[in-house]
């Protein structure tokens, strides 16, 4: 098989695209290889020189000269790349050709979609989308209701009795000064933060991103006494980590634990019919902060994250996360259309990142955390366990020699 997989990596607006094509063919011991770009498809001829050795060619540079010594009907085997429906490419715009192995990068000009050519661009009336785009979180806790709370490993309820909420409350996020959430800033009423931490009444139920946060009196007294002298806030029965604890608050995380309201056990939050509730809710955390993030921006901003997981007392991990591209258009092929000896290419929306991993707060996560421009939150042990396998195999969509750049690893949202 020639083609195994194509990434590519629309640039609409910079009018270009970068091409991944992975191949089932080693070029360091055969690079018989042509690349024809044409305005409406990518076509690749490969010949195979294996019985005759007075044809063949070890030098990578023979892909330039292949089409002065072949035809393209002496190909063995030839396949079109169609991208006339998402772009339509400048011909002999190839930059940046590099062949590793089985993987052939390199780098195309496009056309303005809107009309005109490459050095004039006809812009619509209406060519800012103003719609946000993204997963919108639903919150299934009632006020009023009797409610528990379990662990989701094994269903222990963590809960007191009879527990009702009668206020649910979005928290701000917190990058700002929660002094200034309130009109009463110098501490007026019980729920005034103290120190800047929000102490929630006892049928307060305040909730941010994928935690909440409850007052521990309203959990059960096992529980509480279980998690007396701990930081991190455990199942009494199965030990499973669950959340965090904080003089009287505990900040419990959507993908730990579940809530019991009218006879039915679910999940407090959903944006979506999650397969991995870690790996969704650690994506719907980056994507929820960098729209935050860039509140108020006609175009994206590279936003900087620091999500951080608390193991133990006196264990900390961090994940750097740097936003380079929020909604990144990304053409990958149909594995199944391509064993039918036909490809088609399927076009969604993506976040491209650069991350690194941190098992301790060292002079380079100080420096994130202490910038201003930096906005950070805590997640759950599963986020981050779950969460860092996606980046790691999203990663793996770009060939070897690109997933890496200045000690970040390249990687992806949702591909």
């Amino acid at each position: 098989m020639l083609i195994k997989d194509i990434f590519i990596e629309l640039r609409s607006r910079l009018r270009s695209c970068n091409v991944f094509i992975t191949t089932g063919i080693d070029f360091t011991k055969n690079c018989n290889l042509k690349i024809s770009i044409q305005a409406n498809c990518i076509v690749l001829n490969y010949y195979n020189d294996d019985y005759d050795r007075s044809k063949r060619r070890d030098s990578l540079s023979s892909i330039e000269s292949l089409s002065d010594c072949y035809s393209e009907d002496e190909c063995d085997v030839s396949c079109v790349i169609p991208v006339r429906q998402y772009c339509q490419i400048i011909p002999n715009s190839m930059s940046c050709l590099k062949i590793d192995k089985s993987t052939i990068s390199f780098r195309l000009l496009t056309e303005p979609k809107n009309g005109g050519n490459f050095y004039k661009e006809l812009l619509t009336t209406n060519n800012f989308d103003s719609s946000t785009k993204g997963n919108v979180l639903k919150l299934n806790v009632d006020v009023g209701e009797n409610t528990k709370i379990t662990c989701s490993n094994c269903s222990n309820v963590i809960s007191g009795n009879s527990l009702k909420f009668d206020r649910i409350l979005e928290l701000p996020t917190a990058n700002l000064d929660m002094s200034e959430w309130f009109c009463h800033g110098h501490g007026h009423g019980d729920c005034a933060p103290t120190n800047g931490v929000l102490t929630p009444n006892k049928s307060d139920f305040l909730y941010r991103l994928t935690f909440f946060v409850i007052n521990n009196s309203v959990l059960s007294e096992k529980t509480n006494k279980f998690n007396s002298k701990r930081e991190v806030y455990h199942c009494n029965r199965c030990l499973a980590w669950l959340g965090l604890k904080n003089k009287d608050t505990v900040k419990l995380f959507n993908s730990e634990v579940k809530i019991q309201q009218n006879d039915s056990e679910h999940l407090v939050f959903t944006h979506k019919t999650p397969e991995d509730i870690h790996t969704d809710d650690f994506i719907y955390t980056i994507e929820y902060m960098t729209r935050e993030f860039n509140l108020g921006f006609q175009y994206t901003v590279m936003c900087k994250i620091v999500l951080e997981c608390t193991i133990s007392t006196a264990k900390k991990q961090y994940l750097l996360i740097w936003v380079m591209d929020k909604e990144l258009q990304v053409l990958r092929n149909d594995v199944d259309t391509i064993m039918n000896d036909k490809i088609e290419l399927q076009s969604t929306s993506v976040t491209k990142i650069l991350f690194k991993v941190e098992f301790c707060l060292n002079d380079e996560v100080e420096s994130w955390l202490s910038d201003p421009a930096v906005v950070s939150t805590d997640i759950s042990k599963g986020m981050f366990s779950n969460g860092l396998a996606h980046l790691q195999k999203m990663s793996l969509k770009v060939p070897e020699p690109f997933r890496n750049t200045n000690g970040y690893c390249v990687s992806y949202l949702k591909v």
